[in-house]
């Protein structure tokens, strides 16, 4: 059966499909299904996981990202995160952004790869709580800047 059969064969009680009739009958019906929900209108697929190595920014977005392995965590039956022997390749297109191993990455699969859409500031950061490392630059300046030297 394919999904262009108007007329399929009709199955006798009992009967079995194949793997392979069986395949093609799956494939009709998500087919139908996307067609009818419309396109982009699936979830998309989102996962948290830990970088393996460092994620270097992109070279050129286009033509030359970067690549790293992530380990893949999910929730366990009390709710909590945990990591899996999952590892799946991300791919960084981010010209101005490298994400050091260890951290916490978000990725989401977007036109055939994995490619980070958040992560978790190393404890390396320049970032200070309660404000910005340019906010505490910027603390002792007078007025309109600093003065002219």
């Amino acid at each position: 059966m394919t999904q262009g059969d108007r007329r399929p064969q009709a199955f006798e009680r009992g009967q079995r499909l194949t793997a392979a009739a069986l395949n093609s009958l799956v494939n009709a019906v998500v087919s139908i299904l996307d067609r009818r929900r419309g396109p982009g209108t699936q979830q998309p697929l989102n996962m948290l996981g830990v970088l393996q190595s460092d994620l270097y920014a992109a070279v050129d977005w286009k033509s030359d990202p970067s690549t790293a392995v992530v380990r893949i965590a999910r929730k366990n039956t009390a709710g909590n995160y945990e990591l899996t022997t999952q590892e799946e390749t991300v791919t960084n297109r981010f010209e101005n952004i490298s994400i050091d191993a260890g951290a916490l990455i978000g990725i989401e699969w977007i036109d055939g790869e994995w490619q980070p859409y958040k992560a978790d500031c190393s404890p390396q950061s320049e970032s200070i709580p309660g404000g910005s490392a340019v906010d505490s630059l910027l603390e002792n300046q007078p007025p309109g800047g600093p003065s002219p030297p």
